[in-house]
């Protein structure tokens, strides 16, 4: 079942240019990468990776969710046999692939080296569940990409304040709290090929992300369940 879904929402997703253009936004990014010089490395590519598979994930999950209520898709999901469950998770797995593909892509042309290419993947991996989890969670409730709007804005600049953070601008106390934010994990994935992170500081950052994965999920499922299926009844 979730492999006829990811089937059917990749060739949907393909038609409406929803996964070339995350692609092409990968590329992109790739490109920039390129342009700075190698001793910056260590500082941008995180960034970018982040806001592939993290915020332009969530933002297009988000895109195709609404599309999907228009055309009756999820609409569907409350008169028919189809599962769920079984879409959201379908929805997650499709996502994750792209995103493997387009972290790739950013961090392979933008630094030419394949050096530390498996702390990219598994870091995208990662990374890109969550936040497609919490964007399924939190754009069940709107209708389109205007109310949508706050949201991705509140979530993107919570999830770049971990950066400062990591890198010593924000030094206080009270900023510790960041260590929360599921983006701080994935700095420490998408930093490792610049050397510097320990294997504990991966492990305990894969957990992280994993618990994130699991509160993400169940998230999902409520309010998806609440605004999107049971919602259209």
């Amino acid at each position: 079942m979730i492999g006829e879904l990811v089937k059917l929402d990749l060739k949907v997703g393909t038609r409406g240019y929803v996964y070339p253009i995350y692609l092409l936004v990968a590329l992109a990014y790739g490109l920039m990468v390129m342009a700075f010089p190698r001793e910056y490395h260590s500082l941008v590519v995180p960034i970018f990776l982040l806001l592939e598979p993290g915020m332009i994930g969530f933002m297009f999950v988000g895109t195709t969710i609404f599309a999907e209520k228009k055309d009756g898709t999820i609409g569907a999901l409350a008169v028919t046999p189809l599962d769920w469950r079984g879409y959201v998770l379908a929805k997650t797995l499709l996502m994750a692939l792209v995103s493997l593909l387009a972290g790739a892509l950013i961090f392979v042309l933008g630094t030419r080296s394949l050096d530390g290419l498996p702390y990219v993947l598994a870091g995208t991996l990662l990374v890109s569940a969550v936040y497609t989890l919490l964007g399924i969670a939190v754009s069940a409730k709107y209708r389109d990409l205007d109310d949508y709007f706050i949201p991705l804005l509140g979530v993107m600049a919570l999830s770049l304040l971990p950066f400062a953070h990591y890198h010593g601008y924000l030094t206080g106390e009270i900023w510790k709290v960041l260590y929360a934010v599921p983006s701080y994990p994935a700095i420490y994935f998408f930093s490792a090929p610049f050397g510097g992170v320990s294997a504990e500081n991966l492990l305990w950052s894969a957990l992280g992300l994993m618990v994130w994965g699991v509160v993400a999920y169940y998230l999902a499922r409520i309010r998806f369940y609440r605004y999107a299926v049971e919602g259209l009844r």
